[in-house]
């Protein structure tokens, strides 16, 4: 393999093909990123593209004459193309206090292994910040409560910025997403299918935001908002970034604190008795976080950066159950506190030079502990303490290289390296894992007029060993190869189609493979699984785009040795476990359809439709059966008089089926209005979400001796009020954030 890397180096190297290229700078000298190059044969369009931070732009082909436009100040036109031009434009003297576009601008537009929102000024009137853009893609939902982001028929959603994965609670990344504001952000790319290039855990998609930023000086974002319902949540998060030429530095904070209550009615069929059960459960948390990445930039070929984040929590779940069989009556009550951290080092190298030759290298190093405490207090019955420990140690190297060539073609290649440890207790018990996984990739991509391919693989070696003091589960070495396909065409400039192809295997997480049970009252009882086998998952995609606006993806997906919860009876206890079920089989449709009804008024609406399939054996019996589900949403945005502005949406998600478990509908309608302030700098807003309180959650079973529902509700419907400010310069160069080697393992450790 050493061999291999070597020669294919080699050859990029020496079959290096001049190209255009250059620098975009202002009347000082500084780089201008964003800045739009349409370069062109005669009067036809061949290239349009975009500098990135430093102010470059890269074209593999050949032109006539080149035309640069850049908000605020003069167009330029040059001719004699030739590499390493320094380009300086002049500030436009006489620029209007409103410019209209007169070009069309396109809100989504298809490219070989990806979807992409460029941000243009229409974008940026259905969207303020991060959170709002990644909201208008075809098969997105943002929850209602702006702390969940899904991707239709994904498991997972991996969240990246300027190609570097981030590693957040899902709580934090959302409000970081939504303290960066639209005009920071240049597109947001949607990788429902990801090439061999990226390591992704299964049925996992991949969100990459690419940011904008030129100038010299200091900036940043204040957010802060507060919800009330029967618990009050309260997030304060910064975003701040300091740019002095060579060297960038961004930080980011946030502190989010709240509680939750959720409560469940469960009727279990026992015969000949019934159970009965009301529950109740409140979780209260306290999590703050920091991050501080840096960039700096030794010369125009070679970047050396890094990366230090702590992600704290506290958590209290204090857990009461009223249970009844018959003549027998019992109370439970739990106390459940635990504290963690991730603390989470990255260094990383970036080359990359005119020729179409770019070289990434990322080191890193993650520690993850957490202690957590369990009293367990039920009538008539001794109480139950658990004492728990989870240690968590991740190393990585990763290297990527990528070379373009004059013809549109292009080769990446990449090689990863992880070695990860875990220490786990409960009380006397202990469960040590270790985990080696060396990953390389190779893939090959072309565009040539209305066509595109590309064609990728991706093999992974795992060792992987568990060991206890009586057994060694899972003691397995396993080699996957993983491979990928694209392929699009365009008929005219207003169809396209894209179909993709990939394989892609999902590993445990860490916590299911623990072979500890905890009791959660006299009648339900919860362990892991240290015998789960890898999932497998293969999907087909075919996307079709109408006039870069209207969407339609079908997906066809097949999941075999299929991760799931599953339930086991013995006695009168319900014992839930994980378990590699059978094979489930996905059918999906998502269409994706923006009307502008006027100047003032912008709809957004989503429709999804599928079916799931799965096929397998239980503890209760074979199972061969699926249905049908639907989800609609649409969503208004209406601008009203000074600077206020109303935002109107709803959803309905019809009856589903996982499983042997039966999800009843459920809907949502929310509204807010906001406002303005500080020449456009801030926002206020005030909204209600659930304002019906149609927002619930209804689960039936009845497959064989099992036979229960549990009906469950929560603190759906809560009145918010949130303030965003921006200040400093706002076209600061933001460090780039770095796709760190351990995202995967982070991931799957399930915290």
């Amino acid at each position: 393999m050493k061999t291999i890397l070597l020669n294919l180096f080699l050859f990029c190297s020496l079959n290096a093909i001049a190209q255009i290229t250059g620098t975009v700078n202002d009347e000082k000298k500084q780089p201008l990123s964003g800045a739009v190059i349409r370069l062109y044969q005669a009067v036809k369009t061949v290239k349009i593209a975009v500098t990135d931070n430093q102010g470059r732009f890269t074209y593999n082909g050949t032109a006539d004459y080149m035309i640069i436009t850049y908000t605020g100040f003069l167009t330029d036109t040059l001719k004699n193309l030739r590499s390493d031009m320094m380009i300086q434009l002049s500030p436009d003297t006489n620029t209007l206090k409103e410019i209209i576009v007169i070009s069309r601008q396109p809100i989504i537009r298809q490219e070989t292994d990806r979807t992409v929102i460029s941000v243009n000024e229409k974008v940026r009137k259905l969207a303020d910040n991060g959170l709002d853009i990644v909201n208008l893609a075809p098969g997105i939902t943002v929850s209602d409560n702006e702390d969940i982001i899904q991707m239709s028929g994904k498991s997972e959603v991996q969240v990246m910025i300027n190609d570097k994965v981030v590693r957040m609670t899902a709580r934090d990344l959302a409000k970081m997403l939504k303290a960066m504001p639209s005009s920071s952000i240049k597109q947001v790319e949607f990788l429902s299918n990801p090439p061999a290039k990226y390591e992704v855990n299964g049925n996992t998609g991949i969100i990459n935001i690419k940011t904008n930023g030129v100038a010299k000086g200091g900036g940043g974002n204040v957010d802060y908002s507060t919800s009330q319902s029967n618990h009050n949540w309260t997030d304060l998060s910064s975003l701040l970034n300091y740019d002095a030429g060579k060297l960038a530095i961004s930080g980011y904070g946030a502190w989010h604190t709240g509680g939750y209550l959720t409560q469940n009615t469960k009727i279990r069929q026992l015969y000949p008795d019934m159970i009965n059960q009301q529950t109740s459960s409140l979780d209260k948390w306290s999590d703050p976080v920091f991050r501080v990445t840096a960039d700096y930039v030794a010369n125009r070929n070679n970047t050396f950066g890094g990366i230090i984040e702590r992600e704290s929590s506290t958590n209290t779940d204090s857990y009461n159950t009223y249970s009844q069989q018959g003549a027998n009556n019992y109370q439970t009550t739990s106390c459940n506190l635990s504290v963690r951290h991730w603390n989470t080092y990255n260094l990383n190298y970036q080359y990359s030079d005119t020729l179409g030759t770019e070289l990434t290298v990322d080191l890193d190093r993650a520690d993850f502990y957490k202690d957590g405490s369990i009293a367990l207090m039920t009538t008539l019955q001794p109480q139950l303490n658990y004492q728990t420990t989870t240690g968590i140690r991740i190393s990585t190297i990763k290297a990527d290289y990528t070379h373009s060539w004059k013809n549109t073609l292009k080769i990446e290649s990449g090689l990863k390296i992880a070695g990860l440890q875990t220490n786990n207790t409960q009380n006397e018990h202990l469960f040590h894992y270790h985990e080696n996984i060396i990953a390389v990739y190779t893939s090959l991509t072309q565009s040539k007029r209305n066509w595109g391919w590309q064609l990728g693989l991706r093999a992974e070696q795992t060792e992987a060993k568990g060991e206890t003091s009586s057994i060694t589960k899972p003691d397995t070495s396993y080699i996957n190869l993983l491979p990928s396909a694209y392929f699009t065409y365009s008929p005219g400039s207003k169809h396209h189609f894209r179909l993709s192809l990939s394989r892609r295997i999902k590993r445990p997480d860490y916590s299911d493979l623990q072979p500890f049970s905890y009791v959660l009252d006299p009648l339900n009882q919860q362990t892991g699984n240290p015998q789960l086998r890898v999932q497998c998952n293969d999907q087909a995609e075919l996307t079709y785009t109408l006039d870069d606006r209207i969407s339609l993806i079908s997906t066809l997906s097949r999941a075999a040795d299929y991760f799931n919860t599953v339930y086991r009876e013995s006695g009168n206890i319900l014992v839930e476990m994980p378990a590699n079920a059978g094979t489930m089989t996905t059918l999906n449709f998502d269409l994706n359809f923006p009307v502008k009804i006027s100047k003032w008024w912008n709809m957004l609406n989503k429709l999804n439709a599928g079916n799931d399939h799965f096929s397998g054996e239980l503890f209760q019996g074979k199972l061969d059966q699926g249905k049908w589900r639907y989800q609609f949403s649409s969503s208004q945005r209406i601008s009203l008089f000074s600077k206020y502005q109303l935002q109107l949406s709803c959803r309905y998600t019809s009856a589903s089926q996982n499983l042997i478990y039966q999800q009843q509908s459920s809907a949502n309608a929310s509204a807010s209005i906001s406002r303005k302030l500080f020449n456009d700098q801030a926002s206020v807003r005030i909204g209600i979400s659930d304002i019906f309180k149609t927002q619930r959650q209804y689960t039936s079973v009845n497959f064989g001796n099992l036979q229960y529902t549990d009906f469950g509700t929560f603190e759906s419907r809560r009145v918010s009020l949130s303030f965003n400010w921006r200040f400093g310069n706002t076209k600061i160069r933001q460090t780039e954030e770095r796709s760190r080697g351990d995202a995967d393992e982070k991931r799957r450790s399930g915290s």
